[in-house]
């Protein structure tokens, strides 16, 4: 996950296998993607990102 891949695009495997950076991108999220739902503390990490 460190090469910025979008967190819309990720699977339940590469979650599973990178949870623990997953946990830094998501805590404290500043931005949701308004396709799938997922939110993060990065723009540039969602497909489809507005400020919450």
């Amino acid at each position: 996950m460190g090469d910025k891949k979008k967190l819309c695009k990720l699977k339940k495997k590469e979650l599973k296998e990178n949870l623990k950076e997953y946990k830094k991108i998501v805590k404290d999220a500043t931005h949701v993607c308004s396709k799938c739902g997922r939110t993060c503390n990065d723009k540039k990490r969602l497909c489809s990102s507005e400020a919450l």
